[in-house]
């Protein structure tokens, strides 16, 4: 099908599993798109179902593979296109009759004006873009953090603090709020992957590192973003539907015992707070 199949040419690259090629990638989403609006979302647009007035295999075989682009990559401002493909409608809608449209003359010059006013505008800078400057500054961190491999918690955490700017970047603990499901190990790395890859949109304002705690289930998943500006930006909450399956909580950096918890989860100490760490992953 051509919605599972251009969802996996879209983040198989982004996991590792295949070369990452920008065109590659371009023309998947526009196949995507092009699968979404032209077929489901247009035959969704006056019918419940994709075949009949039941559910049947079709819609069975659609709403799993949708799922697997919502849970691997898929954002709000990608699915807010399609909304008959993304939400079930309130109720069974008449089909759409045929209207009669007819074309009016439009004289040149104001053909010309009507494609002047159709032209893309320029896009608006993003809020965190005008901050003041601030004296740390992300990339230096991300290749201290990288490039450190030896003495960490001398080099890279102490390097982390005296970098770390309060006024220009604020720090966030955050806890999943259904660690009760997480009973099958790859099923949780695969949920915090698919986070992670949402949350590409963010790459150039934040760092994170997401702990996947426990020996056994019900494993836990406790994470620690650094976030530019002194609260959560909103376009990451907008964007990104992961966020809200999360408990936040801003760190108090004159709190040393949060401080050094931030410490242990930058440098995936083990064991923490008690407990082996399945995994740990990084987001820079």
């Amino acid at each position: 099908m051509e919605i599972a199949a251009n969802i996996a040419r879209w983040y198989y690259p982004r996991w590792g599993l295949m070369a990452y090629l920008p065109l590659a990638e371009e023309a998947a989403i526009a196949a995507l798109k092009r699968a979404l609006l032209d077929a489901l979302n247009t035959h969704l647009t006056s019918n419940t179902y994709l075949v009949g007035h039941s559910v049947t295999l079709a819609d069975i075989i659609t709403t799993c593979n949708l799922y697997t682009g919502f849970d691997l990559i898929l954002t709000k401002s990608f699915t807010s296109e399609f909304p008959h493909s993304t939400k079930k409608p309130s109720q069974p809608k008449e089909p759409a009759k045929p209207k009669e449209v007819k074309k009016e003359a439009v004289p040149p010059k104001a053909e010309e004006a009507a494609e002047e006013e159709e032209a893309p505008k320029p896009k608006a800078k993003n809020p965190l873009d005008l901050l003041p400057p601030s004296k740390m500054i992300l990339d230096e961190w991300k290749r201290l953090y990288s490039n450190t491999k030896t003495n960490f918690r001398e080099v890279a955490i102490k390097g982390f603090w005296d970098m770390f700017d309060p006024e220009g970047y604020s720090l966030w603990f955050c806890d999943y709020k259904y660690n009760d499901e997480n009973t099958v190990s790859f099923v949780t790395l695969n949920k915090v992957g698919g986070f992670l890859q949402r949350m590409d949109l963010a790459r150039k304002y934040a760092f994170g590192k997401m702990l996947i705690i426990g020996s056994k289930p019900p494993f836990k998943v406790q994470g620690l973003w650094l976030f530019r500006g002194t609260e959560i930006p909103h376009f990451i909450i907008d964007e990104c539907y992961d966020m809200e399956l999360y408990e936040w909580k801003k760190v108090d950096i004159n709190d040393e015992a949060q401080k050094e918890r931030v410490s242990q989860m930058i440098e995936d100490c083990e064991p923490f707070e008690g407990e082996a760490l399945l995994d740990a992953k990084c987001f820079k």
